[in-house]
């Protein structure tokens, strides 16, 4: 209406109408022109003032300032943590993990660490499973075959093993030097999404034939792995620890991976996944007891036969974002029919805070997530929910989450 007052208002100031009358119009027009202009202006201030709020102010005062910038829920609740800028991931390695789909991790677990791992596995050994028979992982005479008797050595639980011989599996789930990884390629509130996994081999063990990969065999997107890139960040929808416990020399066999094949678009070859071509481009790291290999299981990755001296001894762990999950060992009770969050009370036992939360089944962070800081200080909540929208799904659901 406004602007069609204005439209004539110019056409009475440039017709024959009396001078007094062409003068008080004229004097209208400007005026609206001028308030047009104020209003244009004013509500651009508003907008770019709700996103200036919240770069300007520190991650502990993102949520009152995105409430009285009337920010959505979601924004909020996956930014950044308080301390993430104090401990991120280098540029080095941001650039290393996009490029090749993976990045060494030195020096994560000291000497005395990785003596407490081997006394908790040594306490076990009864425990441990050999893969024989129909149970083996590669095909007879083949590149991976190893000596075609030894298996590979499983080992798992030990989560909810008694303490001490659980401690040192339980850092992993929330170790300084490792959540910046997590938050960088998971997101705040990352969970472990796989029962964890010891793999052991003896010299000449069998390898594993190549596996994971970003394209499934029928050509589609293998989007429970997928690997994505967007807005300036990385995702992982499976991300994978290869910790090391034992010396690994280039040439010794054990974990190995294509680079770049996250990126992939093609199906992989079977005789790339058998280790019998192009096997320049399948590359095995020389790496270091206590260095952790991470990497997404969007790559095509498998293992190789164990040529080294003595026993490889590798623990793999998988996260998921907070609200994915590809396993089943957080939500399982025993019936096909109604899953619940159900990892054995032994595991969870005399957990930290901060290794508790990483237990959690998956849901968005939005929803009163606890989510580890990232130096593993502690915990932190990131998005709490406003009172009215708890008082409203307890009316209409009556639950405190929909």
């Amino acid at each position: 209406r406004r602007d069609s007052f204005r439209r004539s208002a110019r056409s009475v100031a440039s017709s024959k109408a009396p001078g007094r009358t062409r003068a008080m119009f004229r004097t209208v027009a400007a005026a609206l022109a001028r308030r047009s202009a104020r209003h244009v202006v004013d509500a651009t201030e508003r907008r770019f003032s709700r996103f200036d709020a919240l770069r300007r102010c520190p991650a502990s005062d993102a949520f009152a300032a995105s409430t009285r910038a009337g920010m959505c829920h979601d924004a909020r609740a996956l930014g950044p943590l308080p301390g993430d800028a104090e401990h991120a991931v280098s540029d080095v390695d941001k650039f290393l993990f996009d490029t090749n789909g993976f990045v060494v991790v030195k020096d994560v677990f000291s000497k005395d660490d990785l003596r407490a791992f081997h006394d908790a596995i040594d306490a076990h050994a009864h425990l441990i499973h050999e893969r024989k028979g129909q149970l083996r992982l590669t095909a007879a005479k083949t590149p991976l075959s190893g000596d075609g008797k030894t298996g590979r050595k499983d080992l798992a639980g030990f989560l909810g093993w008694q303490k001490p011989h659980c401690d040192p599996f339980r850092s992993v789930l929330a170790h300084p030097k490792l959540v910046p990884y997590l938050h960088e390629l998971v997101g705040p509130g990352y969970r472990l999404d796989h029962n964890p996994l010891l793999i052991m081999q003896d010299p000449g063990a069998e390898g594993f034939e190549f596996h994971g990969g970003s394209t499934l065999d029928s050509g589609d997107w293998n989007h429970p792995l997928g690997y994505d890139f967007r807005h300036g960040k990385m995702r992982c929808n499976l991300l994978a620890f290869a910790v090391h416990l034992t010396d690994v020399e280039e040439g010794d066999g054990g974990f190995c991976i294509v680079r770049g094949s996250h990126k992939s678009n093609y199906v992989c070859p079977p005789s790339i996944k058998r280790y019998e071509e192009a096997t320049e481009h399948s590359y095995q790291p020389a790496v270091n007891a206590g260095d952790v290999v991470v990497f997404t299981e969007a790559t095509t990755h498998g293992t190789l036969p164990w040529r080294g001296a003595s026993q490889r001894r590798n623990l793999i762990y998988r996260f998921s974002p907070a609200n994915i999950s590809y396993g089943r060992g957080a939500m399982d009770d025993g019936s096909y029919l109604a899953p619940a969050p159900n990892w054995p009370a032994s595991y969870l036992e005399g957990m930290s805070e901060a290794q508790r939360c990483v237990m959690a089944p998956p849901y968005h962070p939005r929803l009163n997530r606890v989510a580890v800081r990232n130096d593993a200080s502690g915990v932190a909540k990131p998005a709490p929910r406003e009172a009215h929208k708890v008082d409203f799904d307890r009316a209409v659901f009556k639950a405190d989450y929909f």
